[in-house]
């Protein structure tokens, strides 16, 4: 397992760590409902008040990423104020032009992941629960650091004749959104190798129905909050028993596990990862246990 200190920006004595010379006006952006007019109709307002938003915080409070260095020290290579009012800006290529410049300056991109888009967009959370920003600006700022995610999984995919370790299926619950540390802990696993599927799904049968079609060593869930423990430990039993591959391996993540690792057991899973970049190293190693129940 990579041992943390291994990814530390601190004993990296090539990377040049002068401030990125970047030109912001570090005034948020007006909420980008002050320029349109209000959306009438009752109903909408209820859904988006009662069922868009609830959903959307719980999956950005669901993203768990270590702490992100001091921003008060001159030397922090990764300004994440700086970046979030670029991302919540209308250049998107600047924000792209940001992150080319670190990866020109010799920042490993797994770094990239966890102590620059994780927190950010943990901060767009932050300034939409206390009202820094509006729900639109952080909409379109997330979908911003998915692209920009995208892409550099994209310039940094695995070679072809990389071995294949397995295959996995990462998702939420069934009704849950998509969160963007789902997305990152994705990149992790297609970067190690794994042959991936991702949800969400609108039903448990749509997930059981993949399930019974495809063959998968392990499926991961991630919770975004302690609401549907009772609903995860169901599917949880329903995926052992449908599953084509009646071994398989259940991995939880999320936040909640830090305080409550009795989880793992409770819910009947295998094991848990509270942090995004060592899962495939655990995944890996539970492999062999999988196949020596067989």
């Amino acid at each position: 397992m990579t041992d943390r200190k291994e990814l530390s920006i601190w004993n990296s004595p090539d990377l040049d760590l002068r401030p990125i010379p970047v030109s912001l006006d570090l005034s948020p952006p007006e909420p980008i409902w002050r320029y349109r007019p209000p959306i009438s109709g009752d109903a909408i307002a209820r859904s988006i008040r009662t069922q868009i938003l609830p959903q959307a915080g719980l999956a950005l409070r669901s993203i768990s990423f270590p702490p992100t260095p001091d921003m008060t020290e001159p030397a922090a290579p990764f300004e994440v104020q700086q970046f979030t009012l670029l991302i919540l800006r209308a250049d998107e290529a600047a924000a792209f032009a940001y992150v080319e410049n670190l990866i020109s300056r010799g920042m490993a991109i797994d770094l990239i992941f966890l102590n620059l888009l994780g927190p950010v967009a943990r901060r767009l959370g932050e300034m939409w629960e206390d009202d820094t920003t509006d729900f639109a600006n952080v909409t379109l700022g997330v979908s911003k650091l998915q692209r920009i995610l995208r892409h550099l999984g994209e310039t940094s995919s695995p070679a072809d004749d990389v071995q294949r370790i397995g295959s996995v299926l990462l998702t939420t619950i069934p009704g849950e959104q998509h969160s963007f540390g789902l997305a990152m802990v994705t990149e992790f696993f297609r970067r190690d190798g794994w042959d991936i599927c991702t949800g969400p799904f609108r039903s448990s049968s749509d997930l059981s129905s993949l399930l019974a079609d495809r063959w998968f060593d392990l499926i991961g869930f991630s919770m975004t909050s302690d609401r549907r423990i009772d609903d995860l430990k169901r599917l949880i039993q329903v995926v052992r028993r449908e599953s084509r591959n009646r071994q398989i391996g259940v991995i939880i993540g999320g936040p909640i596990l830090v305080n409550h690792p009795e989880l793992v057991n409770m819910l009947g899973a295998d094991l848990s990862a509270t942090d995004g970049a060592h899962a495939p190293q655990l995944a890996r190693a539970l492999l062999p246990m999988l196949k020596a129940r067989r």
